[in-house]
């Protein structure tokens, strides 16, 4: 250890490390340095150095000191054994055990214990390097490791000490005004101004309390004030810093990027992002559905008389294209029965011997108009047997056909009259019967040498008959 120094305010008025009476040590913060905590945090304030750890809200083990109704605050302050000039001690000591007891007590009005019941909030202290004030540096520390862990809290926790040095009153004590001066009054306080710890070592009048406190108040305000501005830097992002990244990027590229948030508040920036979304849909479909409601009805006349031409048209199409088919098939089939008439009609011709007395059987002279469709069957019948041998046919049956001719013409012009009138009024099925009938008679008339028939394998066998 030093001596101890003559004088530790001088007559300027400064103590021996520059600062004023009222003014602290410089302080630095840093958060989320382990990887493997919920919250951390390093402070560096002064020559003290602090490194703090928080795990949970987790289960409280042994289940024997869970509570029903709340967390258990577990605050544990340790000294690392080179952290002091003489090598400290491992393990926890008498004094590491009242500091974790005082301070863990200074955090439970603002932790919402009530929340988590059955579990356990652990607090980590390790004092890598002392220069008086560790408890109140640790608590400082631990206020912003819990607010990194995401810990409810009614606040933020400040913590500062003032002493007695020279008979003077003064902020922020160092190791040689802790361990030389006259008094030490460590303080913790809520952001409120509610006090949650309060010590002392050494002999101090009130009214040197009351101006202590007036100068803790003002040193925990400039602490707060270093608290939130690093908590605001981790998860907030400044706009200076964004406009700044923007024009940066337009520049290299010509595309507009968006900053991205902070990993912590991803969910809730992706919930934000999904509510825009939902509410550009919702808007999209509800102008959507006016206009097509007002389409809908400007439109509404024109489809009537849209609605009334395609009608007529459609009626006018039907009766035309109606009309156009049956005409059509009209003139088909008679152009049908025309040809199929002349064809049957010319093979008679072929068939029959003599010409000049067939040729009375024409259609113009025979048969009327009218009488062209009776006739018909009696063609096509005709036509179908297939000519004998001329060795066969001798002279009397070419006698035969000629009485059979006479015969046939005589007899069809009466029968062809009535048929064609008995064919407008019966129906298609009656016709057929009556052909039928009509044809059986026939061939009884027929008193010639031959008789006409259908399979050409009868017309041999009747032949070899005859012979």
């Amino acid at each position: 250890m030093s001596d101890k120094p003559e004088k530790l305010i001088t007559d300027d008025g400064l103590r021996l490390d520059g600062r004023r009476a009222d003014e602290i040590r410089p302080m630095k913060i840093e958060i989320g340095v382990l990887s493997r905590a919920d919250g951390s945090c390093y402070l560096e304030w002064g020559r003290n150095k602090i490194l703090v750890g928080v795990f949970g809200p987790r289960e409280a083990h042994p289940r024997r000191s869970q509570r029903a109704d709340t967390a258990v605050i577990r605050y544990k302050y340790n000294m690392a054994s080179f952290s002091v000039e003489d090598r400290a001690r491992p393990g926890p000591s008498r004094r590491s055990i009242e500091i974790s007891k005082v301070s863990r007590e200074a955090f439970e009005p603002v932790i919402m214990a009530e929340l988590f019941p059955k579990t356990a909030i652990d607090i980590f202290v390790e004092v890598l390097q002392a220069d008086a004030g560790t408890r109140t540096a640790a608590i400082n520390a631990s206020s912003v490791a819990l607010a990194d862990a995401g810990i409810p809290m009614k606040g933020l926790i400040t913590s500062c000490a003032f002493g007695k040095i020279d008979g003077k009153i003064v902020l922020d004590l160092n190791k040689d005004e802790d361990n030389y001066g006259d008094a030490d009054f460590p303080v913790a306080m809520t952001q409120d101004g509610e006090i949650t710890l309060v010590q002392m070592d050494g002999h101090l009048t009130p009214e040197e309390i009351r101006e202590g406190l007036e100068l803790v108040k003002k040193g925990c305000k400039e602490i707060l004030e270093i608290q939130q501005a690093v908590l605001r830097k981790k998860f907030e992002t400044p706009m200076g810093e964004l406009a700044e990244e923007a024009a940066e990027t337009s520049n290299t590229e010509n595309e507009v990027v968006e900053a991205e948030a902070p990993l912590e508040y991803a969910s809730k920036v992706a919930v934000v992002e999904e509510a825009l979304k939902e509410t550009e849909e919702f808007e999209d479909a509800v102008s959507e559905d006016i206009s097509e409601a007002g389409a809908v009805t400007e439109a509404v006349p024109e489809l009537d008389e849209l609605e009334e031409i395609i009608k007529e048209a459609e009626a006018g199409i039907e009766e035309e294209t109606i009309e156009e088919v049956i005409e059509s098939e009209i003139e088909e089939k008679a152009e049908e029965d025309e040809a199929d008439f002349e064809a049957s009609f010319e093979a008679s011709f072929e068939e029959v011997s003599e010409p000049d007395e067939v040729e009375e059987l024409e259609p113009e002279e025979a048969v009327s108009g009218e009488e062209e469709t009776g006739f018909e069957s009696e063609i096509e019948e005709f036509v179908e047997e297939e000519p004998q041998p001329a060795e066969e046919l001798q002279v009397e049956e070419e006698a035969g056909i000629e009485e059979a001719a006479s015969e046939e013409t005589l007899e069809s012009e009466p029968e062809v009259e009535s048929e064609a009138e008995s064919r407008e009024e019966a129906p298609a099925e009656e016709l057929e019967a009556e052909e039928e009938s009509v044809e059986e008679p026939e061939e009884e008339k027929c008193e010639g040498p031959w008789k006409v028939v259908k399979d050409p394998s009868e017309s041999g066998s009747r032949g070899e008959k005859d012979e």
